[in-house]
């Protein structure tokens, strides 16, 4: 007995070196008592993101935005003290290793995640410490839950805010099709053969809108899909463009309105109602790049619960020639045009 209480107690000085999070957990419910304070059944906690080989993500695609990681297969063999023992059972799998001695699975319901982590990666998993046959009445098992990045071996279910990651990281959005007056267009005074481009001048109206607005640039985009055994509903839309100018000028419109040339043909230069500038500057020799930048939002329900995704922005841009007028004539045809 001497012998194993020194053995929990470099254990529990191994918890405090590796600075895992852990809470406190149910005692393991299969009947096998311990005075907690000389413990024999020990759970070691597993450092987030640990694991071998895993299979590829379900929801597809890689980098840093946030989607969970891919799964990583059980062992096929588990044993205890040299001793075979079951590699899954209703409190999980088996893990056989320095990470967990007994079953892990995911912790439901989910609690808040930590400082610093988000539900849409990592989530809470618990480990149920295993207690040989042998081991008797008047003791009891403890067990722990711990905090990890990525699901750990043999666990192949989501959570829901993680089944809603994978889902969005299959979404392929893009940025507006621009819209904008001045049109792209080859102009009366270019020489022949000259490409259509985008001009205007100093101190005139430049009208912006999203054009044609469809699901995949501006929403709303709707999928279901059902990942690590949950499914789950996702809804993206654009909440807001952000339109910078060139020349140093920032706005920010929803759709805006398309600029109607029959209608204002006549009509002396007019700012449009919901969504423009003027240029303040000449782009001289070179054309100013305008860039209209798409900031999405990302709902989703499913498996019990909702939420919302952050997702990269999008961005869509065009060229300008930037030009000065010396003089106005206010009867002439609409510059816009």
């Amino acid at each position: 007995m001497l012998i194993r209480r020194v053995h929990a107690l470099l254990l529990a000085m191994v918890f405090v070196l590796v600075g895992v999070l852990v809470s406190a957990a149910p005692a393991s419910a299969n009947g096998c008592d311990l005075d907690p304070f000389s413990p024999t059944c020990v759970v070691t906690i597993p450092v987030p993101g640990g694991g071998g080989g895993t299979t590829p993500n379900p929801g597809g695609g890689g980098g840093d935005d946030g989607a969970p990681g891919g799964f990583t297969p059980g062992p096929t063999t588990c044993k205890f003290d040299d001793t075979e023992v079951p590699c899954s059972s209703d409190q999980g799998s088996y893990s056989n290793n320095s990470n967990c001695t007994g079953y892990v699975k995911l912790q439901d319901p989910q609690t808040a995640p930590p400082a610093g982590k988000t539900a849409a990666v990592g989530a809470w998993y618990t480990c149920s410490a295993y207690c040989p046959p042998d081991a008797g009445g008047g003791r009891d098992c403890y067990g722990a839950s711990f905090w990890s990045d990525t699901p750990p071996a043999g666990v192949v279910r989501y959570t829901p805010a993680q089944a809603a990651a994978a889902l969005v990281k299959t979404f392929r959005l893009r940025g507006i099709d621009i819209g904008m007056a001045p049109e792209s267009k080859t102009h009366s005074d270019d020489p022949a053969g000259t490409a259509p481009y985008r001009r205007t001048w100093v101190g005139i109206p430049v009208w912006l809108w999203a054009n044609d607005p469809a699901p995949l640039n501006y929403g709303p985009y709707t999928e279901t899909g059902t990942f690590g055994g949950t499914t789950v509903t996702a809804t993206a839309k654009v909440s807001s463009v952000t339109w910078t100018s060139g020349d140093g000028q920032s706005v920010t419109c929803a759709t805006g309105t398309p600029f109607n040339l029959a209608a204002m043909k006549d009509q002396l230069a007019q700012d449009s109602p919901t969504c423009g500038f003027r240029f303040k500057k000449t782009s001289g020799a070179d054309q100013f790049t305008v860039t209209a930048t798409s900031h999405w939002t990302v709902t989703w329900t499913g498996g019990g619960a909702n939420g919302e995704i952050a997702v990269r922005d999008t961005p869509s841009s065009t060229t300008v020639r930037v030009g000065e007028l010396q003089s106005v004539n206010t009867d002439a045809v609409n510059p816009l045009g």
